[in-house]
């Protein structure tokens, strides 16, 4: 699988995501029928879906991995848990928190009654552990795990770039408890380990997007103005137009808005609105509340034209 895992690596590297689509496919046509490699690359296509927010073809390649572990007796394995952690994943990108901490917390116990609490899964469950309590508003629960989350990696030797997102984390928690300096002082280490990389990193574009909010509360509109743009560039390369795209465009809609530009701040909470019509339905709760802000930034358009 060593050599699976390095041209998948490359293929992400290049941006090509129909290329790595079509490897991964054919890597789960080829391995034998209800195998634990198929699981595994059931898991990793379950992934690239979720990485470009096509919800439903994800969720349906974790549950065959799900299904092929559960034929195979490894239910509560490590390997079990580590596709439960990614379903759990998925449904926090859904909207669904409240389902995914329940999963997470259930991938949690499952490892430690495997011995796994130093394994990257772990780490990994402890992380978003703190991910979904963040997006249930428990911040300081949040901010908990992802503090433990941090110290497991450096502790356990983690590379940089697990290290780097743990610190965006960190950062975003800061961020929503209103403590800038701590947020700047983490988003920037994140952002040194990713201009440092040799090579670009998809992930770069949630910590540009980070920093990004953090100049906005500071006041430098420009200054966030164009780390989001450059976000939205590196989310495009690296994911397509997935909901952190939409994220950013949202955050440029709001920087318009503030500096007085309210066509430019249509245009592109509109463009967020298409992509999150795409991904989530017309009647997400999401969706429907950027229709609501468009209809009171057009409205107060259409009075600016009338004075």
């Amino acid at each position: 699988m060593n050599e699976f895992y390095e041209k998948l690596d490359e293929l992400y590297r290049a941006g090509d995501l129909n290329a790595v689509e079509k490897f991964i496919q054919n890597a789960v046509n080829d391995a034998v029928r209800g195998s634990i490699e198929s699981a595994g690359l059931y898991n990793e296509l379950a992934g690239f879906y979720r990485g470009v927010s096509r919800y439903a073809e994800s969720e349906d390649a974790f549950n065959q991995a799900v299904e092929i572990f559960k034929s195979l007796g490894m239910e509560g394995s490590p390997e079990y848990a580590t596709v439960i952690l990614n379903l759990a994943g998925l449904f926090r990108l859904k909207g669904n928190a409240g389902m995914a901490l329940e999963l997470f917390l259930k991938t949690k116990e499952m490892l430690e009654d495997a011995g796994e609490r130093e394994s990257y899964a772990y780490v990994s469950v402890i992380n978003n552990i703190s991910l979904a309590y963040q997006d249930e508003g428990e911040h300081e629960q949040a901010l908990q795990y992802a503090g433990k989350a941090l110290s497991l990696m450096r502790a356990g030797g983690s590379n940089e770039r697990e290290i780097a997102t743990s610190l965006n984390n960190l950062a975003a928690i800061y961020l929503s408890l209103a403590d800038l300096e701590k947020a700047e002082e983490h988003i920037t280490e994140a952002l040194e380990i990713y201009d440092a990389m040799s090579t670009p990193d998809g992930h770069h574009s949630a910590a540009l997007a980070t920093k990004a909010s953090v100049l906005l509360r500071r006041g430098d509109r420009l200054g966030a103005l164009e780390l989001f743009n450059k976000a939205i560039d590196l989310t495009r390369r690296f994911f397509g137009e997935n909901m952190e795209f939409a994220v950013c465009r949202r955050g440029i809609s709001d920087i318009y808005e503030l500096l007085g530009d309210l066509p430019s701040a249509i245009w592109q909470l509109s463009d967020a609105k298409r992509v999150m019509e795409k991904l989530l339905g017309t009647d997400h709760p999401s969706v429907v509340n950027v229709q609501k802000k468009l209809d009171l930034l057009s409205g107060r358009l259409r009075g600016a034209g009338s004075e």
